[in-house]
């Protein structure tokens, strides 16, 4: 065999598989290192994908098991105050109107003077603002740690908050949330839809001053 294949074919062959053997020790190393993900980690993943498949928002949610209100939240580029930034406006239906946007600036106009007193995050877990929850959802998945994951509800805290979000069996998305702090309770239900001229138009219209 030595003379019909030569003597390189038998060092390739050689080589070949010494090639396969590391490999193979290699991925047998790597997973009994590596823990399988969870179901709460892979559950994350998903719905973080669908908070950042989608950059509109529409909610509907009640606090304190006050009246219901609708919500949309809208990441986009945004102008105001003579500056372009990177954020997150949340509007109701109500008037009330909530713009984060980087570095950290956040403002508010419109609406009772209970909307205005809540927590800012409490108002854009509520309403289901997708840059928020998925960073989150991201940085859980990550550590492998901060969740669990029951009859298709994942719970996660968020600073000073507590993040149920119901999620669809099978797909994961998520459709609905509920949010505890240490003094507002509320529950959300959250529909992705598609960023339209008109909704960003209308909602451009709409925000508050910040800036010099």
């Amino acid at each position: 065999m030595r003379r019909l294949l030569g003597p390189g074919w038998v060092t390739i062959g050689v080589a070949g598989a010494l090639v396969a053997a590391v490999l193979g020790a290699g991925l047998l190393v790597q997973k009994a290192a590596l823990p399988s993900p969870s179901p709460a980690t892979l559950a994350a993943v998903r719905a973080a994908t669908w908070l950042q498949r989608y950059r509109l928002v529409e909610s509907t949610f009640s606090i304190g098991g006050g009246p219901a209100v609708h919500g949309q939240c809208l990441q986009d580029w945004f102008t105001a105050g003579g500056r372009r930034s990177r954020g997150a406006a949340l509007q109701l239906d109500d008037g009330f109107v909530l713009l984060a946007v980087q570095p950290h600036t956040l403002v508010s106009r419109g609406g009772s003077a209970a909307e205005r007193s809540l927590s800012p995050l409490v108002l854009m877990e509520l309403g289901g603002c997708p840059r928020v929850l998925a960073r989150r959802l991201d940085t859980l998945a990550q550590q492998h740690r901060g969740m669990t994951l029951a009859h298709d509800t994942l719970t996660f805290a968020l600073k000073a908050t507590k993040v149920s979000l119901t999620l669809e069996p099978g797909t994961g998305k998520p459709l609905a949330l509920r949010v505890v702090s240490r003094d507002t309770r509320g529950a959300s239900r959250i529909r992705f839809a598609t960023v339209t001229t008109e909704v960003r138009r209308l909602m451009s219209r709409s925000l508050p001053v910040y800036g010099p």
